[in-house]
């Protein structure tokens, strides 16, 4: 027991010590290098993740608040953003459409001698089996089958389909389609009949022309007015190419459309028309009946016939 009760007095004694020669090197640090050095080295990390920490506390409250900040200003920026762009898209749509039914209403009005009733696009089957488009007019608007369908910038198609409310017209690149065209060069006036080509929608094939025929590239293609459908006129498009047939008697041209069956969203169709004179066939005909007599020269003229 003395033992024991010894021991812990020794062990006492040299923590005791041990202590007081730490506290005595601690205080008297900065003289003894050997032992500010090392201690100055440990202590350094503590110290500035000490710092650190002190820092973070008194500024890491206000930093996150800024940040929370910052973030709800930046959603209603992107809302506010996405707003913009959508009013600028409809904007834009409502610039467009405004662009074309001016441009529709002044058509309109510079060929009075038609009969026209202006239609949307609602469905579109073009370069496809059919090339068709569906229109927003039918019967109750008073359209009816074979009626023409044009846009300011040319011949369309007609009308295949008419019901109450909705009508199908078949394009004019459709294969089934056929067009009386007239070259519109007064040197030329040559006419045929336009078709589509089946192997390309974007084309017409303006066939069965003789092979002397005044045709060359760049012609403008018209509507002759033959058929009654399309008035006469109405722009078809332009020669690109002029070959000769496969069997070697007659001349075959390839016409670009005028009309941009991809871009179309508003037609008229064309109800009624006046068909227009064209000069150049009248010029030099001869009237087949005299004119009538006044009563007077009537009778000057029997008085003489009787002498």
């Amino acid at each position: 027991m003395f033992f024991f009760g010894k021991r812990k007095i020794i062990i006492s004694i040299l923590l005791f010590l041990f202590m007081t020669i730490c506290g005595w090197f601690w205080r008297n640090r900065e003289a003894v290098s050997f032992i500010s050095q090392p201690l100055s080295i440990v202590e350094a990390p503590f110290m500035y993740g000490a710092s650190r920490l002190t820092l973070l506390g008194k500024y890491g409250g206000v930093t996150i608040n800024k940040i929370l900040s910052n973030w709800d200003e930046l959603d209603n920026l992107k809302r506010e953003n996405n707003n913009l762009k959508a009013q600028q898209v409809a904007y834009s749509e409502i610039l467009a459409e405004n662009i074309r039914l001016r441009e529709l209403l002044a058509f309109k009005q510079q060929y009075n001698q038609y009969h026209m009733l202006g239609a949307k696009v609602i469905a579109k089957d073009y370069n496809s089996w059919t090339n068709t488009i569906t229109i927003d007019r039918g019967a109750d608007d008073g359209v009816s089958k074979y009626m023409a369908v044009i846009v300011p910038d040319g011949a369309v198609g007609f009308i295949i389909e008419a019901d109450k409310m909705t009508s199908k017209v078949q394009l004019l690149v459709d294969p089934r389609t056929s067009i009386g065209g007239i070259i519109q060069r007064p040197e030329s006036r040559v006419a045929s009949i336009l078709k589509g080509t089946g192997n390309r929608s974007d084309l017409l094939v303006f066939g069965n022309i003789p092979k002397e025929a005044d045709v060359i590239k760049g012609d403008t293609v018209i509507a002759s007015g033959y058929g009654g459908i399309y008035p006469k006129g109405t722009l078809i498009g332009t020669v690109k190419q002029v070959d000769v047939d496969k069997l070697g008697i007659s001349l075959e041209a390839l016409v670009k459309p005028a009309v941009d069956f991809t871009r179309l969203e508003e037609v008229f169709v064309v109800i009624a028309f006046e068909q227009m004179i064209d000069p150049l066939e009248i010029k030099n005909q001869v009237p087949l009946t005299e004119p009538a007599m006044n009563p007077n020269e009537q009778q000057a003229k029997d008085n003489k016939t009787g002498d």
